[in-house]
């Protein structure tokens, strides 16, 4: 039995030839695996419903690598910034070199095949009432799993490279489909949106038990819903993406926004049998006392649900979530300086200061000054401008800050466990504990998905909570819905529509409700660039370092304007004790048009004639 979970988690990659002739795990390579054959596996019901949970474990996930997508970002560093993170950040990578991270053509298409294979099989696999797959109404919806994750596999390769080839069956080494073309958009799209539908009609509203993180009709709905607004966004909709192709419509359609919109909105929607609402906010208020008095939190006890959300392995937000390992303190470790865990090398993504200067201050005004991307606008000294209606003093630049920035950020005089964040420099030469020195350094620590009240410094991190990285979450629908019917909707026409689903996030968070917000801005609630660069920073706000940024700036084409450059948050430390904070250039980056989808694999264009490469490759 050890033998078998140990080919369970082998991982076979290579061309699309090479993942459509072998399932993704290696489950069924007789060399490999003796007598576990494909016969053996889907005659067993208790193999059968481990080769499905393979499936499962080829999902992508934000801390499997320590390091998260965001840090590829404006939003993100890389503490050991010379590994993959670098070679995004200066552009070091192409069709025939690509970061580990970045290899997602063959990792998918072996879990597409492991689908297709599951799903040529299990009609026939016997059940079996000592083990999972106990009933012929267990098997049913196992099946729909499948074909609810073979549609998920797709929906994200549309994302990182475009239209692709459609895979529906076994290959074998002489299949000719191995030689088929890339897919244009209507048709991943037509593909991808039955798959969602077919797997919504046969899948429970809800998972409960050992089941809850496994797929629901809810889930399958959300995947539709967030590949139409990436179908729907200026990568793909718009007049400059060129004639009809894998990776442009051919020519902009508004309706594409009001398809996404009606997706995001029926997620939102969504009701289980008995018509009760399946998903909803978390909303929770906390004890003022509720962290101790080792821990700063200037934030709001009334935004306490915000920070729950990704603590509490089963909530009413959490649409699809990777729990690693139930209670541990290893994300707590990633996430720490070294100095202040008593151990090495730690804090694998830092926060930039670009990502704290998106937050307002308490009274929904933005602190600093803006352009159309959300970029800071600078002084002569190269200081971002301070929006003076914010009364922000930049010398004091962690007060008065919405509560969601204290559940993100660590920061220069943050208290945590009884510990002092110190990452300051001194005029004598001297470093805070916390300064890092030899690579990364922001200024700022990542605390967001952290638990500090169940997680404590005593000699090292010790205490354990669960931790919940995000999927799929019901927060990213109603900013989904809010984008989808802003873009659709004429410039000027009401947005009466919107706001309420934008209010269910700004009240969770203790923030002015949308309209208070727009009136103390002077911003046009109707106006749609006004409303525009609101639900941007909401988003980048809201999923931070949930692997969103990475592809929201590709998808609204703004990664020219928002990616090459990144700040720190300098601390000085003067000789009579006080501090003097400055912003400063950390890291130039590069970032071109072609960056916003990955070369496909070199040797699958020299292998197949048919075979497109993406523009700029």
């Amino acid at each position: 039995m050890k033998q078998f979970k140990h080919i369970l988690v082998m991982l076979l990659c290579g061309s699309l030839l090479a993942a459509c002739t072998k399932d993704g795990a290696g489950l069924l390579d007789k060399a490999e695996s003796g007598e576990l054959n494909e016969e053996r596996v889907f005659s067993n019901a208790k193999y059968t419903k481990e080769f499905l949970t393979d499936i499962y474990r080829r999902i992508p996930y934000g801390w499997d690598e320590q390091v998260y997508l965001d840090a590829a970002t404006d939003d993100g560093e890389s503490r050991p910034w010379w590994g993959w993170v670098n070679n995004v950040h200066v552009g070091a990578y192409n069709p025939t070199s690509l970061p580990d991270k970045f290899k997602r053509w063959a990792n998918y298409y072996a879990a597409i095949r492991a689908c297709n294979l599951f799903l040529s099989k299990i009609d026939n696999a016997p059940t079996d009432p000592e083990q999972y797959m106990s009933s012929e109404e267990v098997k049913e919806r196992m099946k729909y799993e499948a074909v609810c994750l073979r549609a998920y596999f797709y929906a994200e390769l549309v994302r990182w490279y475009g239209g692709v080839p459609i895979i529906t069956k076994v290959l074998e080494r002489d299949s000719p489909e191995l030689y088929s073309a890339r897919a244009g958009l209507q048709e991943v799209k037509d593909f991808i949106t039955a798959e969602c539908d077919l797997a919504a009609a046969h899948l429970p509203a809800k998972q409960t038990g050992v089941d809850y993180m496994r797929i629901t009709s809810g889930v399958a709905k959300a995947i539709k819903a967030r590949l139409l607004l990436h179908l729907a966004s200026p990568l793909f909709n718009s007049t400059g993406a060129g004639p009809v192709s894998p990776w442009s419509w051919g020519g902009y359609d508004a309706n594409r926004w009001k398809e996404a919109a009606d997706a995001a909105l029926n997620v939102i929607n969504h009701t289980d049998e008995n018509g009760a609402p399946v998903y909803s906010l978390v909303v929770k208020t906390e004890a003022n006392n509720y962290f101790g008095n080792g821990v700063t939190y200037p934030g709001s006890y009334k935004a306490m649900g915000w920070y729950n959300v990704f603590i509490t392995r089963v909530n009413t937000e959490m649409m699809l979530a990777y729990g690693k390992k139930g209670m541990t303190n290893e994300l707590d470790k990633w996430q720490l300086p070294g100095a202040m865990q008593k151990a090495g090398d730690a804090s694998y993504t830092l926060p930039t200061y670009n990502y704290a200067a998106c937050f307002e201050n308490k009274e929904g005004i933005p602190v600093y000054q803006t352009n159309e991307y959300g970029m800071p606008l600078l002084d002569a000294q190269g200081q971002f401008l301070v929006n003076p209606a914010s009364n922000f003093d930049p010398q004091k630049p962690y007060d008065n800050r919405d509560s969601r920035f204290y559940h993100s950020l660590w920061y220069n005089g943050a208290r945590f466990g009884g510990a002092t964040f110190n990452t300051w420099r001194g005029e004598d030469g001297s470093l805070g504990a916390e300064y890092l020195t030899g690579y990364g350094h922001t200024g700022l620590f990542l605390r967001k998905f952290m638990d500090p009240k169940n997680i404590s410094l005593s000699n090292g991190v010790t205490g354990q909570t669960n931790h919940n990285f995000p999927l799929y979450r019901y927060v990213e629908m109603l900013l989904s819905y809010a984008e989808a019917m802003n873009e659709f909707l004429p410039d000027g026409a009401s947005r009466a529509a919107i706001i309420p689903e934008l209010n269910k996030i700004r009240l969770r968070a203790d923030m002015p409700d949308v309209p208070t917000t727009f009136t103390r801005n002077g911003w046009d609630v109707n106006n749609q660039q006004h409303m525009r660069k609101f639900i941007r920073n909401e988003r980048r706000i809201e999923l931070a370092f949930e692997e969103h940024r990475f592809f929201d700036v590709r998808r609204w084409l703004i990664g020219e304007h928002t990616q090459r450059v990144v700040y720190e948050h300098d601390v000085l430390k003067k000789a009579n004790g006080s501090f003097e904070y400055t912003i400063k250039v950390w890291e130039r980056r590069v970032f071109e048009p072609r960056n916003n989808l990955l070369p496909l694999p070199q040797s699958e264009v020299n292998n197949n004639p048919n075979m497109q490469q993406n523009p700029g490759w």
